[in-house]
């Protein structure tokens, strides 16, 4: 538009490259430029089909809000497909909730210092049969192809990564693990602010190894972060799941006083046919 700056696009493909991701921002007057900046992406990103693992499937993908009603025309036009929906809750709460800890679970503050190594690898576990996960075919290349090397570095380097005091990540005393037998079975990760509302906090990762599922662990999780959170005087706080949530996480924010003020759609295009490597139901990852 004469020199003017209408829109941009950015698209990152990561180890092992069959997810590549983009984003698209567009000036409301200039909703046309839409498909020209797809078209862009789509020919970078076909550019990168050899970086992911023989015979694997490769997808284009990107997360829109619902209302912009323009954009997912445009990604309508292009081939895009809808893969899953995430709601987004806000919650005002007026007291806290009552804590009712199941038989033999225990929860209390996480440790920064000590409890990251248990808590990550329980997280692992438990988010391994969600939507979108990595399966067995990310645990085999890394364990049996010794010369993916980059790949191998990549998770090494998540992995030594530093926790900081940060109240916009995990924030210190708004995280939470629970314990039975001793051992760590699930944790609430929150943050006392966000970027986008300052004044608001965030409940964050909510994880529950699967066999505690359905047993109160995850609800007693969410009552003791909603309880912190009302003791710090902080009254609006929001968090975001998968619309279609096997594990029942979009059933239970609304048991809690939580209301969507939001919805954001996922939306794919195959850039090659091949072995789907994600978890795309609960069963992907069973043995």
């Amino acid at each position: 538009a004469a020199g003017r700056v209408v829109g941009h696009v950015w698209w990152i493909s990561r180890p092992p490259h069959v997810v590549v991701e983009m984003g698209v921002i567009i000036h409301p007057d200039y909703q046309a430029a839409a498909a020209v900046l797809l078209g862009h992406v789509e020919v970078q990103a076909d550019a990168s089909l050899g970086l992911a693992p023989e015979g694997a499937r490769v997808v284009l993908q990107t997360a829109v809000l619902a209302d912009d009603r323009a954009l997912i025309d445009a990604l309508h036009g292009r081939g895009f497909a809808q893969a899953r929906e995430w709601v987004h809750f806000e919650a005002l709460p007026a007291k806290a909730p009552v804590v009712e800890l199941p038989q033999g679970v225990t929860i209390r503050e996480m440790d920064q210092r000590f409890d990251w190594l248990a808590v990550g690898a329980v997280m692992d576990a438990a988010f391994a049969d969600h939507w979108g996960e990595m399966g067995p075919h990310m645990r085999t290349l890394l364990e049996e192809d010794e010369t993916n090397e980059a790949i191998a570095d990549v998770v090494e380097d998540e992995e030594d990564e530093e926790v900081e005091d940060d109240p916009y990540s995990n924030s210190l005393g708004l995280c939470f693990v629970a314990e039975a037998d001793g051992q760590v079975i699930g944790s609430c990760l929150c943050n006392a602010r966000t970027v986008e509302w300052p004044d608001s906090g965030k409940l964050g990762s909510l994880s529950v190894l699967r066999p505690y599922r359905r047993l109160g662990v995850g609800r007693a999780l969410t009552a003791t972060a909603l309880a912190e959170f009302h003791r710090r005087g902080i009254q609006r706080i929001i968090t975001d799941t998968d619309n279609a949530s096997f594990t029942g996480a979009n059933r239970l924010y609304p048991r809690f006083g939580f209301r969507p003020y939001r919805y954001e759609r996922v939306f794919e295009k195959e850039l090659r046919a091949g072995v789907e490597w994600r978890a795309l139901s609960p069963s992907d990852l069973r043995p």
